[in-house]
C-alpha cells in the first residue's frame, strides 16, 4: 500500500472585502467558469509528517481569465499550506466574468483542502495475508478497462471491518463488488474502533498510465439552513461523464438529511471534472458514483471568516503560468 495525495479544491464565490474589485457573485455579473484548475502541489515536508489541512484563499480573475492578485485568508493548521495554495491557484485559468457581455475582473474566494489517503494498487498483490487486494474482474481485464473505487468502512475494535460502502467509483458497476469483498475480508490488530477509507486503483498489469488527471470538484454556497443548524450531511450522486471527465448529467441517488444539500450537491457535481475511466489506455466516457460530504466546520458560513481589513495592492503581479507538479493528484470528497 502506498500513501498518496488526495486534494480537493473548492471554489465558492463570496463578497469581496475590499472595494477595488467587484464580487464575482453579483447578480448582474456572469460568474467566471473554471477551465483549468489543477490541484496545487502537496508540500513534500508536510506530506512526510502526515499533516492534513485547508487554506481559504481570495483571488482575482482577470479579464483574460488568468489569476492576478491572490492572498491566503486562513490556513488550518496555520503555516503549513498557505504558500502551496497560493502557488497553485495562480496557475488556474477561467472563462472570465462578464458584465453586459464584456469581460471584467472580479474577486472570489476558494478553499483548497489538502488530505492524505491510502491507495492500494491491485497490481501489487496482497498487502499481507490479512488484507488481500481485490480480484480484477476477468471480464474487465479482458476488455482492458481501468478505473478506481473508494470504500468507506468501520474498523472494528476486535480487528474486523463493518459497514463497508462505496463512496466513489468510475466506471460505476465495474469494480465495486470486488472492492467490497476484499474489505470485508480484511483483519487488523485489535484496537480502538474508527472509520477509514481506502481507494483501490484498478490498473492493467501492462498499464501505460503513470499520471492521470486529478478530480477537481467545484463548489456552491453552503446552505444557510445547514449553517444555522450546524448540520453535517452527505449526498450520493450518479454522474455521466465524457472522455475528459467533465460531468454531463447528474442525479441524486440518496441524501442525508433529505433535501437539505440536494441543490448544492447538484451544482457542485455539474461543474466538476472527474478522473476518467480508461479502456485500452485511452480515456472513455463513463457513468460514475460520487459521494459529497458536507460539514459546516469546513465551510465558509456567514460570519465564520475573519474580515479582510487589508486593502488590495495598487498593482497586480503577473500571474504564474507554469509550475512543477510533485506527482499525480486526485481529489477526495471528505
Amino acid at each position: 500500500m502506498k500513501r498518496a495525495l488526495l486534494l480537493m479544491a473548492l471554489v465558492a464565490v463570496a463578497p469581496a472585502a475590499a472595494a477595488a474589485w467587484v464580487s464575482c457573485d453579483q447578480r448582474d455579473i456572469e460568474a467566471p467558469v473554471a477551465l483549468y484548475r489543477e490541484a496545487p502541489a502537496y508540500p513534500p515536508a508536510v506530506r512526510e509528517i502526515g499533516v492534513e489541512g485547508s487554506v481559504e484563499v481570495t483571488l482575482v480573475v482577470l479579464r483574460d481569465g488568468s489569476v492576478g492578485w491572490a492572498r491566503a485568508l486562513k490556513g488550518e493548521p496555520r503555516g503549513y499550506f498557505e504558500q502551496a495554495a497560493i502557488a497553485g491557484v495562480r496557475a488556474w485559468r477561467f472563462r472570465p466574468a462578464r458584465a453586459n457581455g464584456v469581460p471584467i475582473e472580479c474577486r472570489l474566494v476558494t478553499r483548497v483542502r489538502f488530505a492524505l489517503v491510502d491507495i492500494v494498487d491491485v497490481r501489487a498483490g496482497s498487502l499481507n495475508q490479512r488484507q488481500p487486494v481485490p480480484d480484477y474482474p476477468p471480464k474487465l481485464l479482458q476488455e482492458r478497462v481501468e478505473g478506481y473505487v473508494e470504500v468507506e468502512f468501520d474498523r472494528a475494535a476486535e480487528g474486523g471491518t463493518a459497514n463497508a460502502r462505496v463512496i466513489a467509483a468510475i466506471p460505476r458497476g465495474a469494480f465495486e463488488a470486488a472492492s467490497l469483498a476484499a474489505i470485508r475480508r480484511w483483519r487488523f490488530d485489535a484496537g480502538s474502533a474508527r472509520r477509514e477509507t481506502r481507494r483501490f486503483e484498478f490498473r492493467l498489469p501492462d498499464s501505460t498510465l503513470t499520471t492521470v488527471p486529478a478530480t477537481m470538484l467545484a463548489s456552491a454556497p453552503f446552505p444557510m439552513a445547514a449553517c444555522e443548524r450546524n448540520q453535517t450531511g452527505r449526498v450520493t450522486l450518479e454522474l455521466r461523464t465524457d472522455a475528459n471527465g467533465a460531468v454531463l448529467q447528474a442525479r441524486i441517488l440518496s441524501a442525508a438529511p433529505a433535501g437539505l444539500f440536494d441543490g448544492t450537491a447538484l451544482t457542485i457535481a455539474r461543474a466538476s471534472r472527474l478522473t476518467p475511466a480508461y479502456r485500452d489506455g485511452r480515456p472513455v466516457a463513463a457513468t460514475a458514483l460520487l459521494t459529497l460530504f458536507f460539514d459546516p466546520a469546513r465551510a465558509t458560513c456567514p460570519g465564520s471568516r475573519s474580515p479582510d481589513r487589508d486593502p488590495p495592492p495598487a498593482y497586480r503581479p503577473a500571474p504564474r503560468v507554469t509550475r512543477t507538479m510533485n506527482g499525480p493528484a486526485a481529489a477526495t470528497t471528505g
